[in-house]
């Protein structure tokens, strides 16, 4: 109960209390000591007591505790052997992690994945089918369960049946956002919701940065799958460089603004997701020629007539419109829309806007 106390009053910052219970052996002897023992270990004022003080008063934190583990919820503390080890060792870790699910074991393999929140169908198509095949191999897939690049990325793991586990910047008991509740609901039952906030804290613009360093604080490695120049994607980036962990990026046209980020970090050094095999060898350190790679070979086994072939080849994981097509292939508009159709049929194109098609086919074949 004492940690679950001391991790959720806001009077401390996560530094002080990670100090406090460095000087004073434990959140029991922080909470349980005077005023003036406090004051004397230098790390906090008469201010930062005054504050405390006036949070604490009135409170049935024991109360607290046991509503929170009844509506499903846990707590792990830096006291904890719990507590996930690569996290405990950032520079700033969090005093208490809240989650809801199951807390990562000691020999998970973690990968952080993240990207753009309005990201092209490119993107999405690539984080999707990367944490698909990723979760397959064993890995677990670490993101924020944000729009876009995030929630493909969970969404990816989830369909492997694999493990998987979202950073919040709010409490663990907030949906945010709303839109993926579905997410919510079953990232949980693959691996767990955590937060360094308490229940019930609603998330703000400066918290994303904050939690952005957890994501990759807890990963082996992270992945920038799509992102632009200036976005919290390369914050992110930025924060796994500091904590020593590797940094791949996903490249793309360069007339694309949202792979502007991921080329300007390939630049700068980031190594290059060119392909899963090869992503693969270099999370396991282990020669290509020794694993076992499954290929989908759905599209190899297609049939398709000379015209439908040459229609095919001119659609790509970016969205393209009918007009533009027609002016490739040179075919009339009744011909080509009945090859587009027939194609969309047999799963090779799919429509993401009107008149808008995209191939659906692995992008790291």
């Amino acid at each position: 109960m004492y940690p679950f106390e001391l991790a959720v009053l806001r009077s401390l910052s996560a530094t002080q209390k990670r100090q406090l219970v460095q000087t004073m052996g434990s959140a029991e002897a922080v909470l349980e000591s005077r005023e003036e023992e406090l004051l004397d270990t230098g790390l906090i004022n008469e201010q930062v007591i005054k504050h405390l003080r006036e949070e604490r008063a009135g409170r049935n934190f024991k109360e607290e505790y046991a509503d929170y583990k009844k509506a499903g919820y846990g707590i792990v503390s830096l006291e904890d052997r719990e507590y996930p080890e690569l996290l405990r060792q950032i520079p700033d870790p969090p005093y208490g992690i809240f989650y809801r699910g199951t807390l990562p074991g000691k020999e998970e393999q973690m990968i952080a994945m993240v990207g753009a929140r309005r990201c092209s169908s490119y993107g999405r198509t690539a984080a999707t089918e990367l944490a698909r095949y990723l979760a397959e191999q064993g890995f677990s897939i670490v993101s924020g369960m944000a729009l876009g690049i995030d929630g493909a990325s969970h969404t990816g793991a989830l369909e492997a049946s694999g493990r998987t586990y979202a950073f919040l910047a709010c409490g663990p008991d907030i949906c945010y956002p709303r839109a993926n509740y579905k997410l919510y609901r079953a990232i949980p039952e693959h691996g767990a919701l955590m937060s360094e906030f308490p229940p019930g804290v609603a998330p703000v613009a400066r918290f994303f940065p904050s939690r952005n360093r957890l994501i990759s604080g807890i990963s082996r490695a992270v992945l920038v799958m799509e992102a632009r120049k200036r976005s919290g994607s390369l914050i992110t980036a930025d924060q796994a460089l500091e904590q020593g962990r590797d940094v791949y990026a996903l490249p793309g046209r360069i007339s694309d603004v949202m792979s502007e980020g991921c080329n300007h970090l390939i630049a700068q050094g980031a190594m290059i997701i060119q392909s899963r095999e090869t992503l693969l060898s270099d999370l396991t350190e282990l020669p290509v020629g020794n694993m076992k790679i499954e290929i989908d070979t759905q599209f190899n086994k297609l049939h398709l007539e000379k015209e439908e072939l040459l229609v095919y080849s001119c659609f790509d994981f970016y969205a393209k419109g009918v007009d533009e097509v027609q002016q490739e292939v040179g075919l009339d508009l009744l011909t080509l829309l009945s090859i587009i159709l027939k194609l969309c049929e047999m799963g090779c194109l799919k429509e993401v806007f009107q008149n808008q098609y995209i191939r659906v086919a692995s992008i790291f074949h």
